[in-house]
């Protein structure tokens, strides 16, 4: 009698992560998540679309955390080209999670760039003076 309770405490947990994998995929709502708001949430707070009620979708925080959100059903800018001037050098704070994907996903002036820790973060751009700069000949 001891073995087959054995035998079903370890098959329980593999059959219920699978099953929750299921639900992930079989559960997910449309629209988008929004690129990676910074809403102070850093534990998992959902683990899929099915465990956000009506339409909100499970989506990562900032600070990689997990929690339910009205979905993008549209870009946040349908202007997707590159805004004007150049991503400064990095510096600033150790920010090691993405809060951009594409300078769009930026307020104002501000371009998608890497930081010091190599995430994407939004930086007020540099001038770009490359048209002003008179090629060198040796």
């Amino acid at each position: 009698m001891f073995i087959p309770l054995v035998a079903i405490f370890a098959v329980v947990p593999v059959a219920i992560g699978q099953f929750n994998g299921i639900l992930g995929q079989l559960g997910r709502k449309p629209g988008s998540c929004p690129p990676f708001p910074d809403v102070g949430i850093c534990e998992m707070s959902c683990y899929g679309d099915y465990n956000c009620a009506r339409s909100l979708k499970c989506c990562r925080t900032a600070c990689g955390g997990t929690f339910c959100i009205s979905p993008v059903t549209a870009p946040i800018s349908s202007n997707l080209e590159e805004k004007p001037g150049v991503c400064p050098r990095p510096s600033g704070p150790w920010v090691c999670s993405s809060r951009c994907k594409q300078d769009s996903d930026c307020r104002g002036k501000k371009k998608c760039c890497r930081n010091r820790c190599g995430a994407n973060a939004c930086i007020a751009p540099e001038e770009d003076n490359s048209e002003n700069e008179v090629p060198l000949i040796i």
